[in-house]
């Protein structure tokens, strides 16, 4: 009866743990469609719907901001160099959309941050198959966000500093516009991501395998960046601990119940 009432207590702080994490990060919705009708304007300041700027064809995206002191810098430098390794033609087999979801950011906001990581590409790339996009209508947002299933925070720190918690990673659509892959993290292997736009071409639907990063590291408002989430790495532990002695009771159990027969 006491181990019961030992796991039981683990249970009940696994839980806390997990519930009191905030509601930030990607909530896959694979096989689901995006709006293409959504409207938004790139960072030569012209305006075109989602679906045109995909031009038909398998699309890689990130959800960024553009003024982001965190992750964003590093995620947009590791999707530059996977591009730049990938052996698919930018803007015939494949377009690329960078999109922020913070309405404050302008054409040239987008200009600049483009400007600022695609210097890193070393093959005769077509900057027009990368489009950095931004919209002053929240309501975009929100319908673009809701349907790539990207869950972010605005903060404001002890300094007046607004910022906001968000997820890092790719997520892959087909020409119509059909969610069929995310990939996680700030680094992307250029071989994963031709893959994953390959069969994004012919509308297969792929589950997310590596997903450590979304997982283990959370943001630090203050200090801008992320850090070891060692909270939920510990509780993963002891639910792992509570499962193995789960299955060991019942095995024994069972050995029991064969000898008691016996």
């Amino acid at each position: 009866m006491k181990r019961f009432y030992l796991v039981l207590f683990l249970a009940f702080f696994i839980s806390s743990i997990y519930a009191s994490d905030e509601k930030v990060g990607t909530y896959e919705q694979l096989g689901k469609y995006v709006p293409l009708d959504l409207v938004f304007v790139d960072e030569n300041n012209q305006s075109k719907t989602l679906g045109e700027f995909m031009s038909n064809k398998p699309t890689v995206i990130s959800v960024n901001y553009f003024n982001c002191p965190g992750i964003c810098g590093p995620q947009i430098d590791g999707m530059t160099r996977s591009l730049d390794r990938m052996e698919l033609i930018e803007g015939k087999e494949y377009k690329a959309l960078t999109i922020s979801f913070v309405k404050k950011d302008t054409p040239k906001n987008a200009k600049d941050f483009k400007k600022n990581h695609i210097n890193i590409i070393r093959k005769n790339f077509d900057e027009n198959a990368w489009n950095f996009l931004t919209t002053k209508n929240q309501k975009t947002i929100d319908t673009l966000t809701q349907a790539l299933g990207y869950e972010y925070k605005k903060i404001i720190n002890k300094q007046g500093f607004v910022d906001y918690i968000h997820p890092a990673g790719l997520v892959i659509l087909s020409p119509d516009g059909k969610i069929t892959r995310y990939l996680s993290g700030i680094k992307y292997l250029s071989f994963d991501l031709k893959m994953a736009l390959l069969e994004a071409s012919k509308g297969k639907v792929r589950p997310t395998i590596a997903r450590a990063l979304s997982f283990c590291f959370s943001f630090d408002p203050e200090n801008s960046k992320y850090v070891l989430a060692s909270n939920k790495i510990l509780a993963t532990i002891i639910l792992s601990m509570i499962l193995g002695f789960f299955m060991y009771m019942l095995i024994k159990g069972r050995k029991r119940g064969d000898n008691h027969d016996e």
